[in-house]
């Protein structure tokens, strides 16, 4: 019989976006170009840079964890379907934990995207009862990680933002299709 995930943390690594607004910055330079310097679409560019997942998936076996998947297309709001799809639970995120980096959302909001949406390919999601400890060595590794949520009994699946409640749905388009 499967224990009890009442008590397990969600673990995020690196930063949601990362590949999509690596992509936008390639593939749409010039519409940059006339809200954006350079250097800061050449260093949404370098967001490649950190799409490498083998330190994450090193720690997988260490840290018990019951679930490891890379946030992918669909963005975070998708992984996280399909995670608590995948374990048969409920969660409950908070938005705010979720890191983004600055130069994803305003790329998102120069082409009106929504980056929890966007290709996120390099960010890994854990579920582990020893969230903090796994954060800790991801930190010794140099990943940025945030703990952003818990596994619940329930089957919903919550988005809090400010105190409101939002409910995830079973898909959500990537918009970097569309680029």
């Amino acid at each position: 019989m499967r224990k009890s995930l009442t008590a397990e943390t969600i673990v995020l690594t690196k930063w949601i976006g990362l590949n999509g607004s690596s992509i936008i910055a390639r593939k749409r330079e010039k519409e940059l170009l006339t809200g954006f310097s350079p250097c800061f679409i050449d260093t949404v560019k370098d967001f490649d840079g950190l799409l490498s997942t083998d330190i994450e998936e090193s720690l997988v076996s260490v840290y018990g964890t019951d679930y490891f998947g890379e946030v992918s297309g669909g963005g975070i709001y998708g992984a996280l379907w399909e995670m608590a799809d995948s374990l048969g639970t409920g969660i409950d995120v908070y938005l705010k934990d979720i890191p983004v980096k600055q130069e994803t959302i305003e790329i998102a909001n120069f082409f009106d995207l929504d980056p929890y949406c966007l290709l996120s390919r390099g960010a890994c999601l854990f579920v582990t009862d020893r969230g903090y400890e796994l954060m800790r060595a991801l930190d010794e590794k140099g990943i940025n990680s945030a703990l952003i949520g818990i596994i619940t009994d329930s089957k919903d699946r919550v988005v809090i933002n400010q105190g409101s409640r939002r409910f995830l749905t079973p898909r959500y388009e990537d918009p970097i299709l569309s680029f």
